[in-house]
């Protein structure tokens, strides 16, 4: 799982990706205004709804 913070003109928006680490491919993603274990919570669940449970979650 990836975060990564896009600079807007007045704050921030806040981008989590969850990215296959044989493919490289994003399995789910989201943005969001506000950086909050909810939002991550619900990519996970994303990617799991359409790819499956993963044996190996990383995540930095």
């Amino acid at each position: 799982m990836n975060l990564t913070y896009i600079a807007m003109k007045h704050g921030f928006m806040y981008l989590t990706a969850i990215i296959d680490l044989y493919s490289r491919f994003v399995v789910a993603w989201d943005i969001s205004n506000s950086l909050d274990a909810e939002n991550a919570l619900s990519v996970l669940k994303q990617a799991i709804k359409q790819h499956g449970e993963p044996e190996i979650i990383n995540s930095d």
